[in-house]
């Protein structure tokens, strides 16, 4: 699940926590659930990926709910990489991003909305 964090004193939006505001150093904050769907406001492809992933192209952008909270997320685009661009609506999951020894990592992945 993806829990983002609004300041109490300024009204920052926040992800992922933080010990202080990064807007004004204070330390409470109210968890707030982003909605499912997001813009893109950056991109990039990493064509080549550590050791121990089996693709090539993997697309990382950093995406802006409706509410401002922006977060890095995968963007899947099912190997059309022409399909990505700047301000398109995404549809927003939380699944898994990869395999760690067995075990499943879980991230924020996008799909064209």
């Amino acid at each position: 699940m993806i829990t983002a964090y609004k300041c109490k004193a300024c009204g920052q939006m926040m992800y992922p926590y933080h010990y202080r505001c990064i807007k004004c150093g204070a330390r409470e904050f109210d968890k707030v659930a982003p909605s499912d769907s997001a813009k893109l406001l950056t991109y990039t492809i990493i064509e080549q990926l550590p050791w121990g992933f089996d693709e090539r192209g993997r697309v990382l952008g950093v995406i802006e709910f409706t509410n401002k909270v922006r977060a890095m997320a995968l963007i899947d685009v099912d190997a059309d990489r022409d399909e990505v661009k700047l301000g398109m609506k995404l549809s927003v999951h939380w699944e898994p991003v990869r395999d760690d020894y067995g075990e499943k990592v879980y991230g924020i992945v996008c799909r064209p909305a």
